[in-house]
């Protein structure tokens, strides 16, 4: 049998803020979006190892953020922290940018809606090009785009894959 290497609490934060980064969110909007169960403040001592985390709020906080305890606590990598994310989850959207790269995009409200995506990529310099998360009131933007209806937009963008599944 062999043992994982022991992980350091400054792995366990950088695990923590790297979640919390991959969804998008600041520490307000983690405090908002779970409703207040977590204050802004205890996350980022959480994050800054100025707090102690105990096994149940790890437990808890695992599942407010969608993963793994092990991907909470640094056990895997990144890239399993980002494939952790959902749809939808507390007011996100994720966009599979590889979808979005994919599909053709050629009528007149398509083009505008790619070059709008990769242009928050870009903004955000985040060059991984897998997964955007948006917030939620982004889809208005998308459909003020398109001149569609939020559902219309929202249904498109289902049945078209271009949000990020698990």
């Amino acid at each position: 049998m062999t043992l994982t290497p022991e992980i350091t609490i400054t792995q366990i934060a950088a695990a923590l803020r790297s979640i919390r980064k991959a969804r998008g969110w600041t520490l307000k909007e983690v405090e908002e979006l779970s409703g207040g169960v977590w204050k802004a403040v205890v996350i980022g001592s959480y994050e800054r190892c100025d707090r102690s985390l105990s096994l149940n709020k790890a437990v808890s906080l695992a599942r407010f953020y969608e993963v793994p305890l092990d991907v909470l606590l640094g056990l895997t990598g990144e890239k399993a922290a980002q494939e952790g994310t959902s749809l939808n989850y507390s007011g996100r959207l994720l966009i599979d940018m590889r979808a979005v790269s994919g599909i053709a995009f050629t009528n007149e409200f398509t083009i505008p809606i790619k070059k709008y995506l990769n242009y928050i990529v870009s903004k955000r310099r985040d060059w991984n090009g897998e997964v955007l998360s948006l917030r939620s009131g982004d889809l208005s933007i998308l459909s003020l785009i398109a001149e569609k209806s939020e559902s219309e937009m929202d249904n498109w963008m289902r049945t078209n894959g271009l949000y990020f599944a698990r």
